[in-house]
């Protein structure tokens, strides 16, 4: 079971995180702790996909977001790799030549299946929070260390949530519960999520009871 699963949010503590991102009172930190939220909480992006989001990724006319196999990287301090980057080229690096050879290729997307389209036309909430990165930045303008604050902070404001409910890997497991809870079917989720096995899909199917629920409704 994925390491993040026990840090899905329910609904309504998703909603709770929201809120807190209304409370944050500096209005642009504000919009950027709600596109965290719901970027990663509903469209279920990777901390790192989110981290590199830009303009040319996103479909407006089919509302959808691309997100390729590779985007250069220059989000470091010196207009190079972001911590998040070098983190994951050092990881793969066995020597000088090889950490060189790899800086090329980053930023990438984990896996091959990760390279994906994600569809944002079920939320007009979704919608908004893209164009205002858009609008104002181009995409996400900043480092993951950045996503990582804009998420504390609203986790510090959300009313009833502990300050480690989630995370940002948490919100992308909280959008796969979502989804499933709904019924979005395994190779559907598969898709979308760019997970490389069915298995991961699987463990979703019926969080809560979800599946369950939807069965009874669907009779009674």
């Amino acid at each position: 079971m994925p390491p993040t699963r026990d840090k899905a949010l329910t609904e309504r503590d998703f909603e709770r995180l929201l809120e807190g991102t209304y409370r944050i009172d500096d209005t642009d930190a504000s919009l950027e702790a709600r596109a965290t939220v719901l970027i990663g909480g509903r469209l279920g992006l990777r901390p790192g996909e989110l981290t590199h989001l830009s303009s040319d990724w996103v479909d407006w006319q089919r509302q959808m977001i691309r997100v390729p196999d590779h985007h250069p990287c220059n989000k470091g301090r010196d207009g190079g790799l972001c911590g998040y980057c070098r983190q994951a080229v050092s990881q793969q690096s066995k020597s000088a030549a090889e950490y060189t050879t790899l800086r090329e290729q980053y930023w990438q997307p984990k896996t091959s299946t990760a390279a994906r389209a994600v569809p944002f036309h079920f939320s007009s909430r979704v919608h908004v929070a893209l164009e205002y990165l858009d609008d104002e930045y181009g995409g996400w303008p900043y480092s993951f260390s950045t996503l990582q604050r804009r998420l504390d902070t609203a986790l510090d404001h959300a009313p009833k949530l502990n300050s480690n409910a989630t995370s940002p890997h948490g919100l992308r497991a909280t959008a796969a519960s979502y989804h499933a809870g709904r019924g979005l079917d395994m190779a559907a989720l598969r898709a979308m999520f760019g997970w490389k096995d069915l298995e991961t899909a699987r463990q979703y199917l019926n969080v809560d009871g979800a599946m369950t629920r939807r069965a009874l409704s669907s009779i009674h």
